[in-house]
């Protein structure tokens, strides 16, 4: 049997060692401390019971891994309520399995939970692209506004001007930045901590550095203009 099991594996092209296949049996005589050891090195189990398949999710949690788990049979219902994301089979599924499960494969392919993984993988990156763009836009705008009027200078923006950024300038931009292709490796890229908040302090910084980017460029630009002006005003006024 272990040795059918490393053929399937092989064929499936996993990279299996002897020491990485594990049965029910052996499950059955570890520990509880043992079979945290073991389970994060294994690449296959066979011949598990659905109380070596809960025991296997549990294990996995409490080393700090994210478990996902297929099923399609009324066993595998515990396991899949326990794992954080059970995936049950569309059409062979049992009522149970799908009832258990957070995901439901229609078309039974496992391919279905890669493309599934980069979906959400582009939603996350996408919507922090956005609140980037958005918080970085808004507080350059802010800033400026109060800038001009902590130093008592003139605005460099006025109500039109704001108006314009805000549903012109925003508006597209961010609408594209939502909908933006993933990149091709997302998938094989390392899975984020899921206690990692969406706005962290690395896209704090990147805010802020772009906002004193678009504070520092609108200044020098309406500096420059703002100098321009009045001297073509005096100018004219000479000769006048």
């Amino acid at each position: 049997c272990l040795c059918y099991c490393n053929f399937l594996a092989q064929s499936i092209g996993l990279e299996t060692l002897p020491s990485q296949v594990l049965s029910g049996e052996q499950l059955d005589t570890f520990t509880e401390n043992e079979l945290d050891e073991a389970t994060p090195r294994a690449t296959v189990f066979y011949r598990v019971s659905p109380k070596n398949k809960l025991s296997i999710v549990k294990s996995l949690q409490r080393t700090g891994h994210i478990v996902g788990m297929t099923g399609d049979g009324v066993n595998d219902g515990v396991a899949l309520k326990k794992a954080d994301i059970g995936i049950a089979m569309g059409k062979n599924g049992t009522d149970v399995c799908k009832e258990a499960a957070d995901m439901i494969l229609v078309d039974d392919d496992f391919y279905t939970i890669i493309a599934a993984i980069e979906e959400g993988k582009s939603i996350f990156y996408n919507i922090r692209n956005f609140v980037t763009f958005q918080l970085s836009t808004s507080i350059a705008a802010l800033s400026l506004i109060a800038l001009s009027t902590i130093l008592d200078i003139p605005n460099p923006l006025n109500a039109m001007q704001i108006l314009w950024i805000n549903i012109i300038m925003d508006g597209p931009p961010a609408q594209s930045l939502g909908v933006e292709p993933v990149e091709e490796d997302v998938v094989k890229q390392k899975a984020r901590d899921t206690k990692e908040p969406m706005i962290t302090k690395k896209l704090i910084l990147n805010v802020l550095l772009s906002a004193l980017f678009i504070i520092g460029g609108t200044l020098w630009v309406f500096q420059k203009e703002v100098t321009q002006f009045f001297a073509t005003y005096s100018r004219t006024r000479l000769l006048e």
